[in-house]
């Protein structure tokens, strides 16, 4: 099982880009984690903003890694504790002698994610009902990642 975190445009902040990297590493000792980036849109109104965000869907999609669910970071989806999360990485990493291979978490830039990527999700996954920033989204993810896996683990990561 690989989980992947497959995202648009770059982490620009160099602090937050150091925290997801030393998570990704953590993660890394538990389970294969790759990222892929994809380029991010600029849109100088609403009419481009919604074409915009259907070119950086496509791209999205195009880099999917074959063999793998998709779970999609959207504010709409579901809401998890970290243990109900942590029980949902393990359900999908036990399932991995099945023909998926992986788990790919699609996480949107500034403008959201396309409906045509939305509905190819087997999984979709809400943070918080709070908004972040995109990049806060990816650090948010990655820290939980990995700390579903250290529940997982039973890790003195997450103590209550």
């Amino acid at each position: 099982m690989k989980v992947c975190l497959l995202w648009v445009g770059r982490t620009r902040d160099v602090n937050m880009s150091a925290a997801i990297r030393g998570y990704l590493e953590r993660i890394g000792r538990f389970i294969p984690v790759e990222v892929l980036e994809v380029k991010e849109e600029v849109a100088a109104d609403r009419h481009s903003e919604t074409e915009a965000r259907n070119k950086e869907g496509r791209r999205l999609r195009e880099k999917i890694p074959s063999d793998t669910e998709v779970a999609i970071l959207d504010p709409g989806g579901r809401e998890f504790s970290s243990e109900e999360f942590s029980r949902f990485l393990e359900q999908k990493i036990g399932a991995s002698s099945s023909a998926l291979k992986g788990l790919t978490f699609l996480i949107g830039g500034h403008l959201g994610i396309d409906d045509e990527t939305k509905k190819i999700a087997h999984h979709k996954i809400s943070l918080s009902r709070m908004t972040f920033t995109h990049e806060m989204a990816r650090l948010v993810a990655v820290e939980q990642i990995y700390r579903g896996l250290s529940i997982m683990h039973g890790g003195r990561y997450h103590r209550r």
